[in-house]
């Protein structure tokens, strides 16, 4: 039985992209190798499409879900580079990270770690 992936990054332009970038995050490093870890891949437009971006290999990287979603709602000056706009991205995931894990270290871990651990 074969599948039609046709419609996806992974059968369309995003199929050379997840092999340039050896299925690894360029903002975070996170390593998409494993099956669980290679579904949490996504493609991402550098420049984003409503900034002028477009479809074009030099303008696309992979991302895991959660820098593209980190990254999503950024813009992005017509003169700025493609190096500068991946350094500013990085720098967003880098904050975003912090400000996330604080708020899990103040909010979530407190009550998860004082429970067992399910059964899986």
């Amino acid at each position: 039985m074969t599948s039609d992936l046709s419609g996806t990054s992974l059968a369309d332009y995003g199929k050379d992209t997840y092999q340039r970038y050896h299925f690894t995050c360029v903002y975070c490093g996170f390593d998409g190798r494993p099956f669980d870890s290679w579904m949490q891949l996504s493609i991402d437009h550098i420049r984003p499409i409503t900034c002028s971006g477009s479809n074009e290999p030099d303008n696309l990287v992979v991302a895991c879900r959660a820098c593209n979603s980190i990254t999503s709602r950024m813009k992005f000056t017509e003169g700025m580079s493609r190096e500068e706009i991946i350094k500013q991205k990085r720098n967003q995931v880098k904050r975003r990270r912090k400000e996330f894990y604080d708020y899990w270290l103040r909010m979530a871990a407190p009550r998860y770690l004082d429970r067992p651990l399910p059964n899986v």
